[in-house]
């Protein structure tokens, strides 16, 4: 039996060598007990490299390897896998101790990190797979102990013990991300727009760019169903570039606007990191510039919070460049107050869980109303999405709201079905049919 940590550091074989040191492990314990492997990553561990620096983190993780020693059963081995993931093997006699321990280490005793004075408490997320009862093999116990900790973290559990059916969604998983990723390097993704217009006239003033999947079955795919399994499996990068080669492709032969344009474009906090993405960006809006139109980004709340000061650096380059920003889904997440005065953002887009509501839930109302102002006096536009109703127009009229999109409005349509539909929007709807004209404030009088 081994004691203490075994280093099995290295990138390209960690995997490899520890399977081979499983094999070894099974074939010296008792036939008579199982052997549970439990693969932990540390969730803290890159954040810590990034504050404290690269030495700091390894000594972390090094000490903690050392303080499982009093944690766990003796002899018990403690592989170190690559970057911040290691792995327990446990000889034991029931499922229940393996589970037990499993629970102690993630919820009970979690690493702790110390800085001076202050102790830090690291996240653990353990899978459990254990053999004979989940495997029949070194392989496939770590392959199903891996397949379970990516599950643990998906469901934001501390652990998760191995389903026999996690397997089978798992290989179904694998299927649809792999047929999505040849569909991104055959260029089988479709972009669609919906139009944006402004409140007070109703004239549109832009369209944000929405992808669609078509699967050669026939079926559309909507991007909540498969953005964010390209964002686990990385493909929302190159996704993200043929997006924007698209869009580029598409606006070249449309005509020059009559008015400001703005096409907005989602993009993922994993694309807003790319080392290829500020000139990406920067050739896109100078293809939307050409044709006189300008570009937004779109950004979720989470993408703004987490490192916030490298993501504050990157969102103030971007607008120097003269690229707009909008916070998408705002009042969605996380509290919004404490950063929005940080984020250099032209606009923010309210989250259609309240602009539907807007007319008949007062409270929906204020928080709208309070959103507004706020945003006003950054100097930010408003946008409503999920405008689906005349009455919800009235209100966001009444509110302040500079821009709204919706079904009521218009439904994402194929991109090259836009240029008809403005015609055909510009000469049948003016701003008295579509929102009544009130009074002008006394400002605007």
């Amino acid at each position: 039996m081994h004691e203490g940590p075994v280093n099995f550091s290295d990138r390209r074989e960690s995997s490899g060598r520890s399977v081979r040191f499983i094999a070894d492990f099974l074939k010296q314990k008792s036939p008579r007990k199982l052997t549970g492997l439990l693969l932990a990553r540390l969730d803290a561990f890159n954040r810590i490299s990034a504050t404290f620096g690269e030495d700091r983190s390894n000594a972390f993780f090094n000490d903690y390897a050392q303080q499982l020693r009093t944690l766990l059963p003796a002899n018990t081995p403690v592989i170190r896998l690559s970057e911040r993931r290691f792995a327990v093997l446990l000889a034991l006699d029931s499922m229940t101790t393996i589970i037990d321990i499993a629970s102690r280490l993630a919820e009970e005793q979690p690493p702790q990190f110390q800085n001076g004075a202050d102790t830090l408490f690291v996240d653990l997320t353990i899978g459990v797979a254990v053999y004979p009862t989940h495997a029949d093999s070194a392989e496939s116990l770590f392959r199903r102990a891996e397949l379970t900790l990516n599950e643990a973290s998906a469901k934001d559990l501390n652990f998760e013990i191995y389903r026999p059916e996690a397997t089978q969604q798992q290989a179904a998983m694998w299927k649809f991300s792999s047929d999505l990723e040849r569909a991104v390097k055959s260029g089988g993704i479709e972009v669609y727009l919906q139009p944006k217009v402004q409140v007070s006239d109703a004239q549109m003033v832009g369209a944000e760019a929405l992808v669609r999947w078509r699967q050669e079955s026939g079926r559309l795919v909507l991007p909540g169903e498969f953005v964010p399994i390209a964002e686990r499996s990385g493909s929302i990068v190159p996704l993200t570039w043929l997006v924007f080669d698209k869009v580029a492709e598409l606006v070249r032969s449309w005509p020059s606007p009559e008015r400001e344009f703005k096409i907005a474009i989602n993009v993922s906090a994993q694309v807003l990191d790319h080392t290829d993405f500020g000139p990406r960006l920067n050739a896109l809006r100078e293809a939307l510039s050409e044709t006189g139109r300008g570009l937004i980004i779109e950004l979720t709340e989470e993408s703004l919070i987490s490192d916030h000061d490298a993501a504050l650096a990157r969102l103030n380059r971007i607008r120097k460049s003269g690229v707009g920003i909008a916070i998408d889904d705002f009042g969605k997440g996380y509290s919004s107050l404490s950063y929005l005065k940080d984020i250099p953002a032209t606009e923010i887009k309210i989250d259609k869980s309240f602009v539907g509501t807007a007319a008949s839930d007062r409270k929906d109302w204020h928080i709208i109303k309070a959103a507004t102002d706020l945003a006003h006096a950054f100097g930010m536009d408003v946008v409503a999405e999920g405008v689906d109703s005349i009455e919800a127009l009235k209100a966001l009229d009444e509110l302040g709201c500079e821009f709204a999109q919706g079904f009521y409005i218009a439904r994402p349509m194929r991109a090259d079905l836009l240029p008809e539909w403005a015609r055909a929007y510009s000469s049948t709807v003016t701003a008295r049919t579509l929102m009544p004209q009130r009074e002008p404030t006394a400002a605007e009088a």
